[in-house]
């Protein structure tokens, strides 16, 4: 029988009706909504504001073909590289090709990338490609201005409607298939069942299971989590992705700093100043994001330090304040002078290859559902994502699942008559143990997101991801046999459920590919699969 977080019952709560719905307001949930046939309604749910997403806060741009002297084959082989031979060249070749067609389009509705002198877009490189492809916007906030585009659209159409603040517990399954999604008004402190057609699920990465990373905190792998939940595929949680160079203050909340920096010159150093890199690959500075965040750790372990430095001091101040100006923003509230300044750094978790199951339109193993963005699992980034590929997929993606999920909306008919039955909570044992109010949840949070960091960050073996599993494991049982009446308790629990399905993924895979790699097991195994996970009793 299907789990929920929370009883519901279908005549005591409010119902609310659309032909497509739409959970998360990022970069695909935004582009699917647009792709939606405007005769039909849609519904696009944030859990937070529109403005508070990896999407909104993306700092490197966008990899498109793009150049004269560029081709496509050139950004399908960088991908299928970066990938450790796990991507599915098909979808790579879709992605790549639609790429072009995607950036246009937001070129018309109104999005404006950086300029050359001479009126050209401004192109610039970074780790793993070997042309200059990456289209940015603002210098560094590539993402502000591509959303700032696309939800001035969304608002000019008269067929869209946006909940913000609204946060969505479970999905609504009606004999295996998905009919919509329970949702909770964090402002009315209701709940309230959205009866969609077609119901696509864009809501974003889980790196907040992490200590260190760079995702906002909203990011806790809420739409993986119910789509397990409800017995929905989830493919290689394993494979999360480190990024190399995050800001780190001691005490300070950890923000990105680009990989275009290294992209336009600058340089890994250690502590003596020592460009440290090309010892340990031949691409130096601009290997792949796996290969740098592995060099570090391995080098931090060398030289018992903390971090390691980015240098970009031998660039011109004027040059480098209009290149970069939120990262010279972020720094200087730490009293670092990117032009005069070494930038501390360390890895921290950025992004997730892993997630939902879909095909080449985005549908998933359950009938009425879709998926798009970080959520999914598409077969474009394969065991490692090549750089600034995430914002091409989402738009890539957003479209195409918004486009098909309303062709099949539109055949559909207005037959809401079936309900689902009144539900149990989600319980993980018969005892009903402490109440939600004596739980210390920020204590459960961080200390998950402690173990999740030690144990199954960069560099991992078996003894490390099966004590952490034991420990997940252990808060589960008090954790899912409670009802918690707020966020902060279904974000634990969504928490806890993603961390599981990462530790059983690390486990499951017994060799080093891409970002998985495992102390215990160095070399890759000649034959690349995926690792497939399904819903368990929790």
């Amino acid at each position: 029988m299907l789990r929920y977080l929370v009883p519901f019952h279908p005549k005591r709560h409010p119902h609310f009706f659309t032909d497509v719905l739409v959970i998360g307001g990022g970069l695909a949930g935004c582009r699917a909504a647009l792709a939606v046939d405007p005769s039909l309604s849609v519904l696009l749910l944030c859990k937070d504001g529109l403005d508070n997403s990896n999407s909104m806060n993306a700092q490197g741009g966008i990899a498109t073909v793009w150049a004269a002297t560029d081709t496509l084959q050139e950004h399908i082989e960088d991908t299928l590289l970066a990938g450790g031979e796990l991507c599915d060249k098909s979808v790579v070749e879709h992605v790549v090709n639609r790429g072009p067609f995607e950036v246009r389009n937001l070129i018309d509705i109104g999005a404006k990338f950086d300029k050359t002198s001479c009126g050209e877009i401004m192109l610039g490189r970074e780790g793993g490609h070997r042309s200059d492809r990456i289209l940015h916007a603002n210098g560094d906030s590539t993402g502000r201005e591509v959303m700032r585009s696309l939800v001035a659209e969304l608002r000019r159409r008269p067929n869209i409607r946006i909940w913000e603040n609204t946060f969505a517990l479970d999905l609504l399954t009606v004999s295996d298939c998905c009919r919509g999604a329970i949702v909770y008004w964090k402002k009315h402190f209701e709940k309230e069942i959205i009866w969609a057609k077609q119901t696509i699920l864009a809501s974003g990465g889980v790196g907040q299971v992490y200590r260190e990373t760079t995702n906002p905190s909203i990011a806790t792998g809420d739409g993986i989590a119910m789509a397990y939940r409800a017995g929905v595929e989830i493919r290689d949680m394993e494979f999360i992705q480190f990024h190399p160079t995050v800001l780190y203050i001691a005490g300070s909340s950890r923000s990105l700093i680009s990989e275009a920096m290294r992209g336009e010159g600058a340089k890994l150093v250690d502590r003596n100043g020592d460009e440290f890199m090309w010892a340990y690959d031949s691409r130096g500075d601009l290997a792949p994001r796996d290969v740098v965040s592995l060099s570090i750790v391995r080098h931090l372990q060398k030289t018992n330090t903390s971090n390691v430095y980015l240098d970009l001091t031998h660039k011109p101040k004027d040059w480098i304040y209009a290149r970069f100006p939120g990262i010279v923003a972020t720094c200087k509230r730490f009293g670092i002078d990117v032009s005069r300044d070494k930038i501390p750094v360390r890895p921290g978790a950025h992004f997730a290859m892993g997630g939902i199951t879909v095909d080449i339109d985005g549908r998933t193993s359950m009938s009425g559902l879709w998926a798009a963005g970080e959520v999914s699992s598409t077969g474009l980034h394969g065991a490692n994502r090549l750089a600034s590929n995430s914002l091409l997929e989402s738009l890539v993606y957003g479209e195409s699942a918004g486009r098909t999920a309303s062709k099949i909306a539109k055949i559909m008919t207005n037959d809401y008559n079936v309900e689902p039955v009144e539900n149990e909570p989600l319980t993980h044992c018969d005892q009903m143990l402490p109440e939600p109010q004596s739980i210390d949840l920020t204590d459960i949070c961080n200390s998950l997101k402690s173990l999740l960091w030690r144990k199954a960050g960069v560099l991992r073996c078996e003894t490390d991801l099966k004590t952490a599993l034991d420990d997940t494991m252990l808060w589960s049982k008090y954790i899912f046999s409670q009802q918690f009446p707020n966020v902060a308790g279904w974000e634990v629990q969504n928490m806890i459920i993603v961390a599981r399905l990462i530790l059983e993924g690390a486990i499951a895979r017994k060799e080093s590919r891409g970002a998985h790699n495992r102390e215990d097991y160095p070399k890759k195994l000649q034959n690349a699969e995926h690792t497939i996970l399904k819903n368990k009793d929790f």
